[in-house]
């Protein structure tokens, strides 16, 4: 149950078209203080239209977003929010700790806190070996990285984070990952979008399954369980099956009777997905 005293963001009744075509369809959202809320659905789902009106880039054609009770345009004033669009650049001419603080200080963050903020935040997300490197010498994973860092630092009320992992490797992901988990630690809200799906399940308090609308809500552990099913795998050569939970114990007693050996796996939110948007779109 949400508490609405800790609510972040509230997404109310949401409509946006692009020339009569519908993009966003009747959306409502609540993102509460330490939470992390990921938005997933298959490309062309809309999830970049509906953040680009949370951070207020857009306005929507029906309906009403607040952020802290203010209107988006009024929270970016006021600095309550950070947001690392889908396709934006760091300033390759600036030095990384140099990019951090003035993002920082543009948010309005004071003086006495900045530097501290701006250290911290680097070394977060990994990049305290390169924090006075030029980010034009940065591979683009890393280049991703410092604007991760941006978003971060200083702790803002609200981080939007639009496919904040896209092309980055294993061990910068996990960079990534760790700092999202600890500025909702320390009281931020994030929303996130992604197409891999175990990232959103590693990272997220609740899901919000979207294909123009609302389709599923929930919890990763409460989504995973509307599939009834669990997959059996066993090594005798035979394929993978899926089955309930009374016809698994049967199936489970005959392999152990066997000495076969085997593995049972409950759905996963990749699972989940595949089930709401079917097996085309790409869920990595």
């Amino acid at each position: 149950m949400l508490n609405p005293n800790n609510s972040i963001v509230r997404v109310r009744e949401l409509w946006k078209s692009f020339n009569g075509v519908p993009v966003n369809e009747n959306i409502n959202i609540d993102v509460n203080e330490s939470e992390v809320v990921s938005i997933l659905g298959p490309n062309g789902a809309g999830k970049t239209t509906l953040l680009r009106q949370v951070y207020g880039e857009l306005k929507p054609d029906k309906g009403k977003v607040t952020i802290l009770g203010m209107n988006p345009s009024k929270a970016k004033d006021k600095g309550v929010m950070s947001v690392v669009p889908q396709e934006a650049w760091p300033f390759n001419l600036l030095k990384v700790t140099e990019h951090v603080e003035m993002l920082v200080r543009l948010r309005g963050v004071p003086k006495g806190m900045v530097k501290h903020c701006v250290s911290e935040a680097v070394d977060a997300v990994g990049l305290n070996d390169y924090r006075n490197k030029l980010i034009d010498e940065l591979s683009g994973g890393m280049k991703r990285l410092v604007l991760v860092a941006s978003a971060i630092a200083c702790r803002p009320r609200l981080i939007i984070l639009d496919e904040p992992t896209v092309g980055i490797d294993a061990q910068n992901r996990r960079s990534i990952w760790n700092a999202v988990k600890s500025a909702r630690d320390n009281g931020s809200a994030v929303i996130l979008t992604t197409h891999y799906i175990h990232e959103a399940e590693e990272l997220s308090d609740r899901v919000y399954l979207i294909n123009r609308r609302i389709l599923m809500e929930g919890s990763p552990s409460e989504l995973r369980r509307r599939l009834s099913w669990v997959e059996i795998r066993s090594d005798n050569g035979d394929k993978p099956i899926r089955v309930n939970w009374d016809e698994a114990i049967s199936v489970i007693n005959e392999l152990v009777k066997r000495r076969v050996r085997f593995e049972v796996k409950e759905p996963s939110l990749e699972d989940v997905f595949i089930e709401v948007f079917g097996g085309g779109h790409e869920a990595k």
